[in-house]
């Protein structure tokens, strides 16, 4: 082997080189980590997003049918229906007993 490689390999194998090179791994996996770290941050963000605003849309419609249930079940709504559907008829006061 050439006396320049052996120098190299000498130095690349010396305590000093190791610890450079290792912490310039451990701050490339550092900011890797920290970019994949936003990524996921930001599309858990979008997510939560999205869920809240769904929520706000089922929360809408809930009450929309709730209205619409209160509609349904009005007192003039059924006294109609009971007097065109089924004939029935507020009974005449004559017809009416009294219990004391």
């Amino acid at each position: 082997m050439p006396v320049i490689v052996q120098q190299l390999v000498r130095w690349f194998l010396s305590p000093r080189p190791m610890v450079g090179s290792l912490l310039c791994s451990m701050l490339v996996l550092s900011s890797l980590g920290v970019a994949y770290s936003s990524h996921q941050t930001r599309n858990m963000y979008r997510d939560l997003q999205q869920l809240e605003k769904d929520h706000d849309d089922l929360e809408h419609k809930y009450e929309k049918l709730l209205l619409e249930q209160s509609a349904w079940a009005d007192y003039t709504r059924l006294n109609e229906l009971a007097q065109e559907m089924l004939q029935m008829t507020a009974p005449e006061t004559s017809e009416m007993v009294v219990l004391r």
